[in-house]
């Protein structure tokens, strides 16, 4: 394949979802699909990572949609998108997340504590009299899924914790120990577009690690991947691959690290491969 008349071949595609390949305005680009569809059939593995958890990306996206694996929830599951089925899950103990769940209490942070894959939609909320919007936006879009933390924590494994407008040094300085144990993935909102998200994984859980995780299971080298992205969740993803490409409405921290795309009537694909497509 052809990248800015570059000869380079990538034996593998990651992109991001929502903001990226689903347009803020809650559509793919047809020649998207076709550009997947054609990538498919040189032999090139597609790959959607996304923060979305099984049950959300399987209310978006066709069942016959043009892709061979997803990284979910930010790396914490890998699904087989043709069939369905999940290869892959990480999540906390039943003994850690009660240590989180009675840390997060104790200094009375509101949080959202999902299940494990593939039912993290689900899960507990703690939620303090916080007046933040989005959080009770997010409760509000997932309440039949979710029930109140109890004063006394009970001892379930969790695939994650969502905290909201709390500064990232903070909540690593209050952590602690426990900071060894797990991941820190900041995130903009998918509701509002502007509120940051803090979301706890198991410490080795991000969209990298699923993304390695594909290759040694493929026997992909690295140096064959491409990365595209638009948020802070995307970043270490971006590091990793060999090439890499950010949305024009990134943050700009990631537009001063990376190239940033220039679309092309909408599709983010047709600028980097639709000179060497039929």
């Amino acid at each position: 394949m052809k990248l800015n008349g570059k000869a380079i071949k990538y034996k593998i595609l990651f992109t991001d979802f929502d903001g990226t390949l689903f347009s803020k305005n809650k559509s793919i680009s047809p020649t998207d699909v076709r550009i997947l569809q054609q990538l498919g059939q040189k032999g090139v593995t597609r790959v959607i990572a996304t923060g979305r958890s099984y049950f959300s990306i399987r209310k978006v996206l066709p069942e016959n949609f043009p892709i061979d694996f997803v990284i979910l929830s930010s790396g914490a599951g890998i699904m087989e998108w043709p069939g369905k089925r999940l290869l892959k899950t990480f999540s906390f103990s039943a003994g850690l997340s009660a240590a989180i769940t009675a840390f997060l209490v104790k200094h009375g942070i509101p949080f959202f504590r999902q299940d494990p894959l593939p039912h993290n939609h689900g899960g507990y909320y703690y939620l303090n009299h916080t007046q933040n919007a989005d959080f009770k936006r997010r409760l509000n879009l997932y309440r039949k899924y979710l029930k109140p933390v109890e004063k006394v924590p009970d001892y379930r494994p969790a695939s994650q914790f969502i905290i909201m407008e709390q500064e990232e040094e903070s909540i690593r300085e209050l952590f602690g120990s426990l900071l060894s144990q797990i991941h820190l993935i900041k995130a903009t909102s998918p509701l509002d577009h502007q509120t940051i998200w803090l979301e706890i994984f198991p410490e080795a859980v991000s969209k990298a690690n699923g993304a390695q995780w594909l290759l040694d299971r493929l026997g992909i080298l690295g140096k064959e991947s491409l990365a595209i992205g638009n948020d802070f969740n995307d970043l270490d993803l971006l590091h990793w691959a060999d090439g890499a490409f950010v949305m024009p409405d990134a943050p700009l921290q990631l537009r001063k690290l990376f190239p940033v795309l220039t679309l092309k009537d909408g599709s983010i694909l047709s600028p980097l491969f639709s000179s060497d497509l039929p």
